[in-house]
């Protein structure tokens, strides 16, 4: 396993947000840990250095490979077909990271951990690839898997690591009268000071994993995007209350709805969106015995990990 060589190559940043950088990197912490090379090459305007350690940050304009790997993992919106098809040619195993069948894939592996992904994208199989689908593949960071979960009366706001729509404050505004206490997390300066001037408000200012885990393990019910946030506060069995900002995010919706992934869904072309995020609050918060009951199990990571070593093998 020490030969083994895994580049894994994703985006993040202001307008992207974190969730491919996020779930990128527990898959190679995985790897890591069972002592493959791990090279991560990130395409963002936001370094992540203090976070994330040993990235590589690269362009996807200026798309290379100066290195033999074993193994390649690619997630990505933005790479085009050409830069897949040359990381298929260019090692033994390319992996692709899909959330909707963006791309008709070239050979390889086909990652999707969306509960209903093998019925809605991926009904007819192909011979040419190899399909690890559905939510035994989430992949999820060890300290959420090794999360102390002990509930207590508060919430906890996420709405994407960039709030790329900038909701935070509306959410907020809308739960003003609320005497709960609202945990937000907010990675932008001007958006934490303005919270900060609300009652009953903690701003998680460009958290920790360690901050972020605790937060999120000992709330009691929850806001957030249908992103990898989501899935993590699934496994936390945390009840949670969906507010989609793309359109992909809403194709998922439904999906968390049926898989009790999620308690709510907010939709903010709703001109009443803040109402219903109040009430959908508030009747979670009037339940005292609130039960979450889903499939995902913590071992998502390992299960890609083992599949994948397994083909290469």
């Amino acid at each position: 396993m020490k030969d083994t060589h895994i580049a894994f190559f994703t985006e993040a940043g202001h307008s992207r947000g974190m969730g491919h950088l996020v779930r990128s990197f527990a898959i190679s912490e995985k790897f890591k840990s069972l002592g493959a090379k791990i090279s991560f090459f990130l395409d963002s305007n936001i370094f992540f250095d203090s976070k994330f350690k040993e990235i590589t940050y690269f362009d996807w304009g200026k798309f290379d490979l100066s290195d033999d790997y074993d193994i390649i993992f690619i997630d990505s919106y933005e790479a085009d077909m050409s830069i897949y098809q040359k990381i298929a040619n260019a090692c033994k195993i390319a992996v692709y990271v899909d959330d909707f069948k963006r791309l008709n894939y070239p050979k390889g592996v086909i990652l999707n951990f969306a509960p209903d992904a093998g019925e809605l994208f991926y009904k007819d199989k192909e011979e040419r690839l190899h399909y690890l689908l559905g939510l035994k593949y989430l992949p999820l960071r060890d300290g959420f898997v090794n999360a102390t979960r002990k509930k207590k009366k508060q919430m906890f706001i996420m709405l994407g690591g960039s709030d790329t729509a900038n909701l935070s404050l509306d959410v907020i505004d809308a739960l003003k009268d609320s005497n709960i206490c609202k945990i937000v997390v907010s990675n932008d300066l001007s958006t934490t000071k303005s919270l900060k001037k609300y009652q009953n408000v903690e701003v998680l200012y460009k958290p920790s994993d360690v901050q972020l885990i605790k937060a999120m393990a000992s709330s009691s019910v929850a806001i957030s995007t249908a992103s990898m946030g989501a899935y993590e506060l699934a496994y936390l069995k945390i009840p949670t209350i969906i507010v989609a900002v793309s359109k992909n995010q809403e194709m998922g919706v439904s999906q968390f709805i049926k898989h009790n992934l999620a308690s709510g869904f907010v939709s903010i072309e709703n001109n009443s969106w803040k109402n219903d995020v109040k009430n959908k609050i508030e009747s979670i918060l009037e339940q005292s015995n609130y039960h979450i009951d889903n499939s995902i199990d913590g071992s998502g990571a390992s299960n890609i990990a083992n599949e994948v070593l397994e083909l290469l093998q």
